[in-house]
């Protein structure tokens, strides 16, 4: 939908699109004051019946665990949600200064939370204390207490363990660099990493003595395996190293993709999944726990793997080998010897935990369901400051395209932040709009669902409630005689 057009249609072919973002603005008029108008937004809309609500937030969620939620509200206050007594640590306010707040990401550690600010800071929250890991940084991969950052021109990459009150370890020191430095933790805190000005993956125990022609990726490490890929400046070249294997019989030629971005790749639990292409477009393979190589995806289009900042190549593949990807706007499970399963379109971030799937949008987690669940329907939080600075105003409903048509109201596309650099083809992987927020609130401020909780209110209701509100303040905003 082009920005700014009005969507005022009746009738069955009235339907705002699935898999976008919007801001919904209300206009108000007791006919004799000013029109007052509010802007609520963004509203993700995403009919997919097989995404269950589990879970809403008081702000966007950035990361998740079994008992907590990171969670971003659209004043900039990042906060940790006990997910069982729903109580809420605030933990501070980011400076909206150099970037905007969708360019905040974080990770729940054991302790607490480490988050990447937009003016450069990397803060951590341990035993209910903040503290601040560096200035002027990037914050690169996080992993239990383990956390390692670069300085933001590059030059160096430091080790930092949240909570010993040790000093940073200097990982990789290089003035000048043309590189991005990227890295990986395995669990027990060991990090490998690589640079494009090394043929060598640089482990805990030294090199990793692998040379390929290109621009080395970042690594990816799970158990004893290694996973990474060389941009040769067409193609990438992935393949899988085993540790405890004597040099020279270690590496496994997974295949070409491509693409020359660093997402191309998933370990977990003895798996690889890795791009490959047919000669025309990257298609999904996985690579077994025997060794097998099996395809995956057989699309027109390009696929790619979901993958979110911090967490790169470890949120894609279940326990069992099942496989999250993108293609065309949609995501897909994809199993051995099955056709790609359609879960929901590309909006947010799916996700593997505990063996379940997962995906979050705006401020909402919701599961993947088994197939045949409940009709599809649109559900949206959202909230909004009054003008006069009192109490936040919420509106919470589930409402179907028809219950929009009683209020006018103008629907805006919105372009989504992803954390991926680019797809394989070039193109952004989520949106295709502005990365305008458009009103009063920034991105972080709404979420969606396919199928709304419980006991929600109509939408007409909750619409005819917030335009009730715009018209008292009409009324409180007319002139005095």
């Amino acid at each position: 939908m082009n920005e700014g057009v009005k969507e005022r249609q009746s009738g069955d072919d009235y339907q705002i699109p699935s898999g976008r973002a919007y801001t919904l603005t209300v206009e108000a008029s007791d006919g004799v004051g000013p029109v007052v108008s509010r802007t609520i937004g963004p509203i993700y809309v995403d009919r997919s019946p097989r995404l269950t609500v589990v879970q809403r937030a008081p702000g966007a969620i950035i990361d998740f665990d079994v008992t907590r939620l990171l969670v971003l509200d659209h004043r900039g206050r990042i906060a940790i949600v006990d997910r069982n007594t729903q109580a809420v640590t605030w933990l501070g306010v980011i400076p909206q200064e150099d970037a905007p707040l969708s360019a905040v990401y974080g990770a729940l550690t054991p302790t607490g939370a480490v988050y990447q600010t937009t003016n450069g800071y990397i803060l951590s929250w341990v035993g209910g204390n903040r503290y601040t890991v560096a200035r002027a940084a990037r914050l690169d991969a996080v992993n239990g207490n383990t956390v390692v950052f670069t300085t933001t021109n590059d030059d160096w990459a430091f080790a930092h363990s949240l909570g010993t009150g040790l000093a940073n370890r200097l990982l990789w020191s290089s003035p000048g660099s043309r590189s991005p430095f990227q890295a990986d933790i395995v669990a027990p805190g060991d990090i490998f990493f690589g640079t494009h000005e090394s043929g060598s993956i640089v482990g805990p125990w030294g090199l990793l003595p692998v040379h390929h022609e290109g621009n080395l990726q970042r690594p990816i490490t799970y158990g004893t395996y290694i996973a990474a890929q060389w941009w040769d400046g067409r193609r990438s070249s992935s393949y899988l190293y085993n540790l405890y294997t004597e040099s020279g019989e270690n590496e496994v030629f997974l295949g070409e993709s491509i693409t020359s971005s660093s997402v191309g790749l998933l370990l977990h639990a003895g798996y690889t999944g890795f791009l490959k292409t047919d000669g025309a477009v990257n298609q999904i393979w996985l690579r077994m726990t025997d060794g097998r190589q099996q395809q995956i995806s057989n699309f027109t289009t390009s696929s790619q793997f979901d993958q979110a900042k911090l967490r790169v190549g470890h949120d894609g593949l279940s326990n069992v080998g099942d496989v999250l990807f993108l293609n065309d706007g949609n995501r897909y499970i994809g199993r051995p010897g099955a056709a790609p399963e359609r879960i929901s379109t590309d909006l947010g971030h799916g996700r593997w935990d505990g063996g379940i799937c997962y995906v979050t949008i705006g401020n909402t987690l919701f599961q993947v369901a088994s197939a045949g669940g409940s009709p599809a329907r649109l559900a949206a939080t959202a909230a909004f400051a009054p003008e006069d600075g009192g109490a936040r105003e919420v509106l919470s409903t589930s409402f179907t395209g028809d219950e929009l048509l009683g209020a006018p109201v103008a629907v805006r596309a919105l372009h989504e932040p992803d954390a991926l650099p680019v797809s394989s083809d070039g193109s952004e992987l989520i949106g295709d709009g502005d990365a305008d927020t458009g009103g009063d609130l920034a991105p972080a401020a709404a979420g969606c669902s396919a199928s709304g909780p419980a006991g929600s209110p109509s939408g007409a209701t909750a619409l005819a409630a917030a335009l009730a509100g715009l018209l008292a303040l009409a009324r409180r905003s007319r002139p005095r005689s």
